[in-house]
């Protein structure tokens, strides 16, 4: 009864002074967190296939990253660089610049990932003196004004805030499912030709700051940008002179099994974007250049208080040693592709079910537009019952979204995938039922 007591009582303060603007996924009260598992404050145990919507790449309150954080909070909470430099941030700039792609080797800290693409905008602007940016339909870039204006994952996050960014234009994003009328072969070549008919009717090509993409799309309905196309997209920017940007906040550090989605491609872009999975759980964000792009970025042309603060930068430099001394990129690799041989064997083929993808730990069990809008919820619903926390993506709703931590322990991972099936089998059998009644 007390901690029945204790919950109600959180409850009904975040009630009555959250503000009610966010998506309230559960109604559960978190006490405590480790590894691929968290409690509520009733002494509930569920585990986690969110990590924090892809952020606890290490797992919940790894030992290596809590201590690297008390060390930092006993020596530096804040200052600022913009009075000073300090370790951490000297040396996480050090090691981004030794792990990125190519010749990136210059960073802007901001406080997440909303705010480094915006500021990654700013710095294409900025440098190239042109206005005009270029996304994809079905991108999610984040809620800060100029990353909402080149989102177009929903019409929901622009709906209350137009007009917002101009000269901001979206083309199709290679996604075949999502693309009405297309051939999946022809998907490629349709995306292509609709940035050149973009070029010839709306925006001349010598007035492009940036194009911006999700190597894997995120948010839009896990699915990943053919290599081929990206490797296209750098072709023609380089062609005219387009500075080419990766949004990697949710696919870095191991996500897709690679240290980052771009080597997957073999791509390196003008501007690299992180956020997320980069701290493991602390505020921080990081526009990744090389030195001559930056150095065209006027000084006082952007800035921030709290970017690269001592503490998330202690705890960026952790959570990469752990990825980089238990391999983790090559463990992303090699368990995603066998949770995904699993589930496709195991649900793929159930009525309703499109495709079961993944790319390393990124994986996407996608549903028809019709099973998406009465199956999905449900089976997040049923999950959560039995002790497991998934989340949905995509246009429609219609991609279950695993996002679990790259060192989960195996008996976890299994006892997770269990629910998991169970809770699509059971929900799709059980509607197959209902309807033949």
């Amino acid at each position: 009864m007390k901690l029945q007591s204790k919950t109600n009582e959180i409850q009904e303060k975040a009630r009555k002074h959250l503000s009610p603007v966010m998506t309230r996924v559960t109604e559960l009260v978190i006490d405590k967190a480790h590894g691929a598992k968290f409690w509520t404050t009733d002494g509930e145990e569920y585990i986690d296939f969110v990590s924090g919507v892809a952020v606890n790449a290490v797992g919940h309150t790894n030992k290596k990253m809590v201590d690297a954080i008390k060390k930092q909070a006993d020596n530096l909470i804040h200052l600022g660089l913009n009075y000073g430099y300090y370790e951490t941030a000297a040396n996480l700039a050090e090691k981004l610049a030794k792990i990125t792609p190519g010749n990136l080797d210059t960073v802007f800290f901001s406080n997440s990932g909303a705010e480094a693409i915006d500021g990654a905008l700013k710095l294409a602007k900025a440098s190239t003196g042109r206005p005009a940016i270029i996304a994809f339909e079905g991108s999610f870039h984040g809620r800060t004004l100029g990353a909402t204006a080149i989102t177009a994952s929903s019409s929901k996050y622009r709906r209350y805030y137009e007009p917002i960014l101009g000269e901001v234009y979206h083309i199709p994003y290679p996604y075949p499912s999502q693309l009405k009328n297309i051939n999946k072969e022809e998907t490629e070549e349709y995306c292509l030709n609709q940035l050149q008919k973009l070029f010839d009717l709306r925006v001349d090509p010598s007035r492009v700051a940036a194009i911006i993409i999700e190597p894997v799309m995120g948010e839009g309905g896990y699915y990943p940008a053919p290599p081929s196309f990206l490797k296209e997209l750098r072709r023609i920017t380089e062609e005219h002179g387009i500075l080419l940007i990766f949004d990697e906040v949710q696919t870095g550090f191991g996500r897709t099994g690679k240290m980052f989605a771009a080597e997957h491609a073999n791509v390196t872009p003008d501007i690299l974007v992180l956020a997320k999975a980069l701290s493991g759980g602390m505020p921080l964000g990081a526009i990744v250049a090389n030195r001559e792009l930056h150095e065209k970025w006027p000084t006082a042309g952007h800035g921030s208080t709290f970017g690269g603060n001592p503490i998330s930068c202690a705890a960026a430099l952790a959570n990469i040693e752990v990825i980089e001394e238990e391999k983790l990129v090559e463990r992303s690799a090699d368990l995603g592709a066998a949770i995904v041989d699993r589930l496709q064997k195991s649900i793929g083929h159930l009525p309703g079910i499109v495709e079961v993808r993944g790319i390393g730990l990124m994986i996407g069990i996608e549903f028809d537009q019709q099973s998406a809008a009465t199956l999905v919820p449900q089976i997040k619903a049923k999950a959560l019952e039995n002790g497991l926390l998934i989340m949905n993506c995509g246009v429609s709703g219609q991609t279950i979204r695993l996002m679990l931590p790259l060192n989960i322990q195996e008996d976890v991972l299994d006892e997770g995938l269990i629910i998991l099936e169970e809770a699509v089998s059971e929900t799709i059998l059980g509607a197959r039922c209902h309807f033949s009644m």
